[in-house]
């Protein structure tokens, strides 16, 4: 071997009675032709990949959301102050106390009918808005009397409370709205 040949890896210079092959370093083994000319899959190797930014939340869209509820609610409470009265004659600023002992005035125990059970949550609301209200009412107990459970039976009930406001039955339930109209339309008669 005539020329001297030097490691590009461990820089050593090979001797001239090496035993392994010409092709590789004594030293390290690394093959001269492969530590001379880097490959593509070794450049591929220590390339560092891309550095990805974590990417900002986008709060314009949320933003938009919270403006447009903000600006529906804002409206909606603006329009129900400024409107006058409803179709039955309510505004918007009275409360259901209000309109029902409005409706229920110069009404007799007779006149409102209330079919009711002990243990019926609404009907316990329903006697205490009656009587915080001072508006007169007849109760019913269906459990407690037989002759209220066959009229409750003829008037084919099956929840409670079930009101009967000047002879006219309404849905079974807590319902201040019909009854309020129940009032209204019993005392227009």
């Amino acid at each position: 071997m005539s020329k001297t040949i030097i490691c590009p890896k461990c820089s050593q210079v090979r001797p001239p009675d090496a035993t392994n092959p010409e092709w590789q370093c004594p030293s390290c083994g690394v093959v001269y032709a492969k530590a001379n000319e880097p490959s593509a899959s070794a450049a591929a190797r220590y390339t560092p990949a891309p550095v990805q930014l974590k990417q900002a939340w986008n709060w314009g869209p949320l933003f938009k959301i919270i403006l447009f509820v903000a600006a529906g609610w804002g409206v909606t409470k603006y329009l129900s102050q400024m409107r006058g009265p409803d179709a039955e004659g309510n505004t918007a600023m009275e409360t259901v106390d209000e309109r029902l002992q409005a409706a229920a005035a110069g009404a007799k125990r007779a006149d409102i009918m209330l079919y009711s059970a002990p243990w019926c949550g609404y009907c316990k609301a329903a006697k205490e808005t009656f009587a915080a209200n001072d508006i007169p009412f007849t109760e019913c107990d269906v459990e407690g009397d037989l002759h209220c459970k066959d009229r409750f039976d003829r008037l084919h009930g099956t929840g409670f409370p079930l009101f009967v406001v000047r002879g006219k039955r309404l849905h079974e339930g807590l319902d201040y709205n019909e009854l309020i109209a129940a009032l209204n339309e019993a005392k227009s008669r």
